[in-house]
Protein backbone atom coordinates (compact mmCIF):
# COMPACT_ATOMS: atom_id res chain seq x y z
CA UNK A 1 0.00 0.00 0.00
CA UNK A 2 2.98 2.26 0.59
CA UNK A 3 4.00 2.10 -2.95
CA UNK A 4 0.23 2.89 -4.00
CA UNK A 5 0.59 5.80 -1.95
CA UNK A 6 3.74 6.90 -2.72
CA UNK A 7 2.08 6.65 -6.88
CA UNK A 8 -1.21 8.36 -5.51
CA UNK A 9 1.09 11.47 -4.07
CA UNK A 10 3.06 12.05 -7.26
CA UNK A 11 -0.27 11.80 -9.53
CA UNK A 12 -1.59 14.91 -7.13
CA UNK A 13 2.02 17.05 -7.52
CA UNK A 14 1.21 16.45 -11.01
CA UNK A 15 -2.74 17.62 -11.25
CA UNK A 16 -1.49 20.58 -8.77
CA UNK A 17 1.29 21.39 -11.23
CA UNK A 18 -1.28 21.59 -14.08
CA UNK A 19 -3.76 23.34 -11.55
CA UNK A 20 -1.48 26.40 -11.33
CA UNK A 21 -0.80 26.37 -15.18
CA UNK A 22 -4.34 26.46 -15.44
CA UNK A 23 -4.74 29.68 -13.76
CA UNK A 24 -1.96 31.27 -15.55
CA UNK A 25 -3.57 30.03 -19.09
CA UNK A 26 -7.08 31.74 -17.52
CA UNK A 27 -5.28 35.07 -16.22
CA UNK A 28 -3.69 35.49 -20.05
CA UNK A 29 -6.69 36.38 -21.96
CA UNK A 30 -9.60 38.39 -21.72
CA UNK A 31 -13.22 37.70 -22.47
CA UNK A 32 -15.37 34.96 -23.05
CA UNK A 33 -12.14 32.67 -23.34
CA UNK A 34 -10.55 33.38 -20.52
CA UNK A 35 -13.99 32.26 -18.83
CA UNK A 36 -13.57 29.00 -20.46
CA UNK A 37 -9.71 28.90 -19.44
CA UNK A 38 -11.14 29.07 -15.62
CA UNK A 39 -13.76 26.76 -16.17
CA UNK A 40 -10.74 24.10 -16.57
CA UNK A 41 -9.14 25.60 -13.41
CA UNK A 42 -12.37 25.49 -11.29
CA UNK A 43 -13.16 21.98 -12.73
CA UNK A 44 -9.76 20.56 -11.71
CA UNK A 45 -9.93 22.27 -8.71
CA UNK A 46 -13.04 20.20 -7.89
CA UNK A 47 -11.37 17.08 -8.50
CA UNK A 48 -8.86 18.02 -6.35
CA UNK A 49 -10.69 17.73 -3.38
CA UNK A 50 -11.86 14.26 -4.27
CA UNK A 51 -8.25 13.47 -4.92
CA UNK A 52 -7.39 15.05 -1.65
CA UNK A 53 -9.92 13.60 0.53
CA UNK A 54 -9.01 9.51 -1.59
CA UNK A 55 -5.44 10.94 -0.09
CA UNK A 56 -6.22 11.32 3.27
CA UNK A 57 -7.49 7.45 3.44
CA UNK A 58 -4.69 5.66 1.35
CA UNK A 59 -2.43 7.94 3.66
CA UNK A 60 -4.40 6.21 7.04
CA UNK A 61 -3.92 2.81 4.89
CA UNK A 62 -0.78 2.98 3.74
CA UNK A 63 0.33 4.58 7.34
CA UNK A 64 3.84 5.99 5.77
CA UNK A 65 3.99 8.02 9.35
CA UNK A 66 1.57 10.72 11.55
CA UNK A 67 3.83 13.79 9.66
CA UNK A 68 2.76 12.47 6.23
CA UNK A 69 -0.99 11.97 7.55
CA UNK A 70 -0.65 15.16 9.30
CA UNK A 71 0.35 16.96 5.89
CA UNK A 72 -2.16 15.24 3.81
CA UNK A 73 -5.38 16.32 6.49
CA UNK A 74 -3.75 20.13 5.87
CA UNK A 75 -3.49 19.60 2.02
CA UNK A 76 -7.03 18.79 2.65
CA UNK A 77 -7.78 21.60 4.57
CA UNK A 78 -6.19 24.37 2.40
CA UNK A 79 -7.88 22.90 -0.71
CA UNK A 80 -11.21 23.60 1.10
CA UNK A 81 -9.92 27.42 1.85
CA UNK A 82 -9.26 27.81 -2.03
CA UNK A 83 -12.72 28.62 -2.71
CA UNK A 84 -13.30 30.92 0.61
CA UNK A 85 -10.23 33.45 -0.93
CA UNK A 86 -10.82 33.03 -4.05
CA UNK A 87 -15.09 34.64 -3.52
CA UNK A 88 -14.92 35.56 0.25
CA UNK A 89 -13.08 38.95 -0.12
CA UNK A 90 -15.10 40.05 -3.19
CA UNK A 91 -14.15 39.81 -6.78
CA UNK A 92 -13.75 43.70 -7.38
CA UNK A 93 -11.07 46.09 -5.91
CA UNK A 94 -8.24 45.74 -3.55
CA UNK A 95 -10.05 43.28 -1.06
CA UNK A 96 -10.62 41.23 -4.65
CA UNK A 97 -7.30 41.59 -4.79
CA UNK A 98 -6.40 40.26 -1.68
CA UNK A 99 -8.21 37.08 -2.07
CA UNK A 100 -6.85 36.12 -5.07
CA UNK A 101 -3.32 37.00 -4.00
CA UNK A 102 -4.03 34.57 -1.09
CA UNK A 103 -5.67 31.86 -3.49
CA UNK A 104 -2.37 31.98 -5.18
CA UNK A 105 -0.05 31.72 -1.97
CA UNK A 106 -2.41 29.36 -0.58
CA UNK A 107 -2.90 27.25 -4.08
CA UNK A 108 1.03 26.94 -3.82
CA UNK A 109 1.08 26.07 -0.26
CA UNK A 110 -0.77 23.23 -1.40
CA UNK A 111 1.42 22.42 -4.12
CA UNK A 112 4.51 22.66 -1.44
CA UNK A 113 3.16 20.44 0.99
CA UNK A 114 1.62 17.56 -1.50
CA UNK A 115 5.56 17.75 -2.69
CA UNK A 116 6.77 16.91 0.92
CA UNK A 117 4.44 14.47 1.45
CA UNK A 118 5.67 12.77 -1.36
CA UNK A 119 9.08 12.77 -0.13
CA UNK A 120 8.00 11.51 2.96
CA UNK A 121 6.26 8.45 1.31
CA UNK A 122 8.88 7.79 -0.25
CA UNK A 123 10.92 7.47 2.23
CA UNK A 124 8.63 5.00 3.84
CA UNK A 125 8.68 3.22 1.10
CA UNK A 126 12.60 3.06 0.72
CA UNK A 127 13.12 1.70 4.55
CA UNK A 128 10.13 -0.95 3.36
CA UNK A 129 12.36 -2.21 0.83
CA UNK A 130 15.24 -1.80 3.03
CA UNK A 131 13.94 -3.82 5.36
CA UNK A 132 12.35 -6.93 2.71
CA UNK A 133 16.17 -6.46 1.66
CA UNK A 134 17.65 -6.69 5.22
CA UNK A 135 15.44 -9.81 5.73
CA UNK A 136 16.16 -11.99 2.42
CA UNK A 137 20.46 -11.41 2.78
CA UNK A 138 22.12 -14.43 2.47
CA UNK A 139 25.53 -15.01 4.56
CA UNK A 140 28.59 -15.49 2.48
Amino acid sequence: MKVFFLGWTRFVVVLLVLQVGFAGWGAVTAGDERVMRFIVHAGNGGMLMLWLMLSVVFALLARPGWKAVLLTVLSLFMIFMQGALAYGFGTEGVRGGIGIALHAANGLGILTVQVVVARLAKRAVDAKRAKRAARIEVPA
